[in-house]
């Protein structure tokens, strides 16, 4: 449904936000391995999320809800139909990490996803898969995957892109054949599977690389430091490693709290997101709005569940362009359409590279971003692997696309509070798969 972006007077107050998708993926997908009951509290709404729920449930996990808690009580075995079907949805999560629970199990099962998520490439979790021996038959890398489980092989891979959803898929897939698994990584993401696994389980262990100081072979009088190994992480996983069950609480969702944060950049205001998850594989949005312009405080620090969570004030000032790249790209790819349309207000020039993975996520983001910041009246660049933002005019307001974008629809519905005159985005609905409830959070911070 086409929704009407009215300019907001003020920006400000404190929110709470649903629960982090990131985690309730897992969760869910974790009950499934696990020999004892699972109990979740926080689990969103998200249809992302429901698609993994709805996953286990396939797969013979009993779930019960409770007052903001769900009982997930696994299966003795699994044991289903060999023309069973599993519908991802628009969720990436679910079909790749599925794929390495269902690889490794005992049963038949046929991955399908919606129009979007068919044309996702699932070449980077096929192949390390059939390495180890999986049997997963698909037309072009892309959904639907058929995957017909069996022992796998012990295996050792070297993450060729920084993907912690396929580092996930072979950890699961390890878990569920009862092999070992070693992954090194030479960018860390996100280990929010290694924390679940290490609090519910055992089995798994986690070795970061550290730099020391060696003699420089060109000047013997100088050191230099330098990693004894050529990556930055190594996650081993036991062939005897356990799911054994218990309790995860999950925090507030950080990729959902950055539109928010965004607009408090934007508007010059504070506004506090109240339990909000401060996993440091995930605060890249944090340090770069320091960077920009804007203070950052956080108070109530406290870890549950092995992950940290606080709550955060932003407030925004006068915003400085920036360059990103590399590890900032990777640290910031989720949150690339909210970056740039702070850059849209932003005085200078934003340039933004090595973002090319935004080419094949729900739409092409960098295409998205650009011919939506263009209506705008931005000049903006489309690189082959970024944007390049002049930002700092005044802006009129447009009617935006989302592309069936969550990710799109949000930040230029955040764009819409600060231009001259109504926006309008094409279809609202779309937020659903990530924030059922965004717009009536971005009521609550009109004061």
């Amino acid at each position: 449904m086409k929704r009407i972006l009215k300019p907001a007077r003020k920006i400000g107050g404190t929110i709470r936000l649903p629960g982090d998708k990131s985690i309730a993926h897992r969760a869910a997908l974790f009950s499934i391995l696990s020999r004892g009951p699972i109990t979740i509290r926080n689990f969103p709404d998200s249809a992302d999320c429901q698609r993994s729920l709805k996953a286990a449930e396939t797969l013979g996990v009993r779930v019960e809800h409770g007052n903001n808690e769900l009982l997930l009580t696994p299966p003795e075995r699994l044991n289903v139909d060999a023309a069973t079907l599993i519908d991802c949805g628009n969720s990436g999560t679910t079909a790749r990490l599925l794929s390495g629970i269902l690889a490794g199990s005992s049963v038949e099962v046929t991955l399908t996803g919606d129009e979007s998520l068919s044309k996702r490439p699932m070449k980077r979790v096929i192949d390390p898969l059939e390495s180890m021996g999986a049997e997963i038959f698909a037309d072009n890398n892309c959904l639907p995957l058929r995957i017909r489980g069996r022992q796998l092989s012990s295996f050792e891979y070297r993450l060729p892109v920084a993907s912690a959803q396929v580092k996930s898929a072979l950890l699961l897939a390890g878990l569920a054949s009862s092999c070992s698994v070693v992954i090194r990584e030479d960018t860390i993401t996100r280990d929010h599977t290694e924390i679940m696994l290490r609090q519910l389980g055992e089995g798994l262990t986690v070795r970061n690389i550290k730099a020391v100081a060696v003699t420089d072979p060109n000047d013997p009088r100088k050191r230099r430091m330098e990693r004894p190994e050529p990556f930055k992480r190594e996650i081993t996983l036991d062939r005897k490693a356990t799911v054994n069950g218990g309790l995860v609480d999950i925090p507030g969702d950080i990729s959902t709290a950055v539109f928010f944060w965004g607009a408090a950049a934007i508007s010059g205001r504070s506004l506090t997101t109240e339990n909000v998850g401060l996993n440091p594989t995930r605060t890249a949005m944090l340090d770069h709005l320091k960077a920009i312009g804007c203070s950052v405080q956080i108070e109530n620090r406290t870890v549950v569940s092995g992950e940290p969570r606080a709550d955060i004030t932003v407030t925004g000032g006068p915003l400085k362009p920036r360059k990103i790249y590399g590890d900032t790209t990777v640290g910031l790819i989720d949150e690339i359409p909210m970056a740039a349309v702070m850059a849209a207000f932003a005085s200078g020039t934003t340039i933004i590279r090595d973002a090319s993975e935004l080419r094949v996520k729900e739409s092409d983001r960098l295409v998205a971003i650009s011919e939506n910041l263009n209506k705008m009246g931005i000049k903006c660049g489309l690189l082959e692997d970024g944007l390049a933002i002049e930002g700092g005019k005044e802006l009129n307001g447009t009617d935006f696309d989302s592309f069936g974008d969550h990710r799109i629809a949000m930040a230029f519905s955040i764009a819409g509070l600060f231009l001259y005159g109504p926006s309008s985005i094409d279809d609202d609905e779309v937020v659903a798969v990530s924030c059922p409830n965004f717009y009536e959070l971005l009521d609550q911070i009109r004061v």
